[in-house]
């Protein structure tokens, strides 16, 4: 989990060319509710994210040099000045391959600012994202590429990993970014008892007497993650690992 002065989502860190690099969406930093998503004016934002293993809420203060993914991408990629994670994580390979219409992912996160504590066996605990499931529903690789989930996103999955595949071929092909709202009305309490009555069917659907609000439709959108990868390479500015030779 991560917190800016917009409020919390979600970061996941990956290793590209031996140095750590950590990813969330850019309107967790810019406070942008829909696009444009802005930009990033400053090489180095201060952040605070969930130490995992404490055995409160216990915030790490860190202020990342920035990589911003240009041309409408929700995401931004974020390099720590020393890497965060004491020991080497294998992380999961970045890309498409072999995505799938109508098949199953999964996406990562903390929703409503929160996590579930995960109890291991040597009686050790840390804070974990929950994981949900969903679907890939459209493959849309114009500019900028997307992808269109079907699944039940909520606030503060932003920013979190879509994992795609299993076992050994898992990757990483995505970064949540929201989810698509559908309009609902709502019903004034006067009309509530009488829409049985189908001479008033139309008015409690009137516009003038009713209003709409947006709900969670149970589309995701999520922005491909390759677009990240060739920022990251063509600045390559992440802390080398430790503990793997480099």
């Amino acid at each position: 989990m991560i917190e800016s002065s917009h409020g919390r989502g979600t970061v996941f860190s990956i290793d590209v060319d031996h140095r750590e690099y950590w990813i969330t969406a850019k309107h967790v930093l810019t406070g942008a509710e829909h696009p444009p998503y802005g930009s990033i004016s400053s090489r180095l934002v201060p952040m605070r994210i969930l130490n995992p293993g404490a055995e409160g809420e216990e915030w790490l203060n860190v202020e990342f040099s920035v990589v911003d993914v240009s041309g409408g991408i929700d995401i931004v990629v974020l390099a720590a000045p020393y890497p965060l994670l004491p020991k080497q994580v294998p992380s999961l390979t970045t890309g498409a391959k072999g995505v799938m219409l109508g098949a199953d992912c999964e996406f990562l996160g903390y929703p409503f600012g929160g996590g579930w504590r995960a109890t291991w066996e040597d009686g050790r605990s840390d804070w974990m994202p929950y994981t949900k499931h969903c679907t890939v529903s459209t493959l849309n690789f114009g500019e900028p590429k997307i992808y269109v989930l079907d699944g039940i996103n909520n606030k503060g999955f932003s920013g979190g990993p879509v994992i795609y595949g299993t076992g050994t071929d898992q990757q990483i092909i995505g970064v949540v970014s929201g989810y698509i709202l559908e309009p609902a009305e709502v019903i004034s309490p006067s009309h509530r008892k009488a829409t049985v009555r189908r001479d008033v069917e139309k008015a409690v659907c009137n516009k003038e007497t009713n209003t709409e609000v947006g709900m969670n439709s149970g589309f995701i959108i999520a922005y491909v993650i390759s677009p990240a990868i060739d920022a990251i390479r063509r600045n390559p500015i992440g802390p080398l690992r430790i503990g793997n030779g480099h």
